[in-house]
């Protein structure tokens, strides 16, 4: 494992959101990148069962693939003595790729929550990938890797295979 260094994650939300996201780089191989930062940039905090589980200041553990089409975080909230994790966020997005200023990706609107216990998941947002998909914000072969993607996540969640033990190794 390499030793803990900083990168820039180019996170593109079309039409015209871009956000560049410094963070400390944990682990890379040849299949994914794990970083940690800090959230900012949120529309608005998620909210499932009344509790806030993903808000600005929260900090999130990320493995972003480079073949595959989605990314993978740890969410953990700040508290009065340190924090406390809660849960599991899956963006659907373009696999991760390196550049000589960072690593790019695209979000394709779809999201995944997966409760701490790894009990339960919900699916995100699937009103904004529709928008994105009428309005042509991402293109119809996107669409369909973003459906297939989505349904594998599920199917590995059932599984008892998702989200990933890879990220059990980082907090």
């Amino acid at each position: 494992m390499p030793d803990s260094k900083t990168t820039v994650i180019h996170y593109f939300r079309p039409p015209h959101r871009l956000l560049d996201i410094p963070a400390e780089l944990l682990y890379v191989d040849d299949e994914v990148i794990v970083t940690s930062h800090i959230l900012e940039g949120a529309s608005k905090p998620l909210i499932i069962g009344g509790e806030t589980v993903i808000a600005n200041g929260y900090r999130a553990v990320f493995a972003e693939y480079r073949k595959q089409w989605h990314d993978v975080a740890k969410i953990f909230k700040p508290d009065g003595t340190g924090e406390s994790f809660t849960g599991y966020y899956a963006d659907i997005n373009t696999p991760s790729e390196e550049r000589d200023d960072g690593y790019w990706t695209k979000d394709l609107f779809l999201d995944l929550w997966i409760s701490p216990d790894r009990s339960r998941i919900v699916v995100l947002d699937e009103d904004e990938f529709d928008e994105a998909v009428v309005k042509g914000w991402i293109t119809e072969e996107e669409a369909d890797k973003a459906r297939a993607e989505l349904r594998r996540l599920i199917k590995l969640f059932n599984q008892g295979q998702f989200p990933p033990k890879l990220l059990e190794r980082f907090s």
